[in-house]
């Protein structure tokens, strides 16, 4: 409905696609490996060429495919240099409700371990596992982006998460008991 409003000249429909995207949008584009500055400028310029095209949206495809479709297209132009993630500042992250200090600086540390593991695999693994888990696309959208086919995207986020978790237990699976018994609490379990 927002997409039809917005092809009718209801240009302050786009806002609520701008507000429904924006986050997973950046969060891809840091996952990816991008500073911050460059996240923000991919993820307004994917906006940006998302509005412009958007009469040629099939309405047939799932929307978020084929704007994360435009989001990897911007990133593989920008190109493939692998750049350090820095860690965010403590007040750029959103304030969780009842959140301890240090439930908030192991919150912080594992999101820092966790994006130096990241940038060690390969760009494939990298960017399958950032579509799914990030953006939140199914198999099929992942294919349709990337170009592999379903069973290199089931190799390439198996693997991945292979890779990870033996990173993880040569670093001494400390950090991977903190997340599990963190998330325990989390959960109330």
């Amino acid at each position: 409905m927002l997409i039809d409003a917005v092809l009718g000249g209801d240009k302050q429909a786009y806002a609520a696609i701008v507000d429904r995207y924006k986050n997973k949008l950046y969060g891809f584009f840091r996952k990816m490996g991008l500073a911050q500055a460059d996240a923000q400028d991919l993820t307004q310029e994917t906006l940006i060429r998302a509005y412009r095209k958007l009469a040629s949206q099939n309405p047939q495809q799932s929307f978020s495919g084929w704007l994360h479709t435009i989001a990897v297209n911007l990133y593989r132009d920008r190109g493939r240099r692998k750049i350090p993630v820095p860690q965010e500042a403590a007040d750029e992250r959103p304030d969780l409700a009842g959140e301890t200090p240090e439930s908030s600086l192991m919150r912080s540390e594992l999101r820092g371990e966790l994006n130096e593991l990241l940038n060690t695999l390969p760009e494939h693994y990298r960017l399958a596992m950032t579509l799914r888990y990030v953006g939140q696309l199914s198999h099929e959208e992942i294919t349709e982006i990337t170009g592999m086919t379903r069973q290199q995207v089931n190799n390439a986020l198996h693997r991945a998460k292979q890779s990870l978790r033996k990173k993880i237990e040569n670093q001494g699976g400390m950090s991977y008991e903190l997340a599990s018994d963190y998330r325990s609490r989390q959960n109330g379990v």
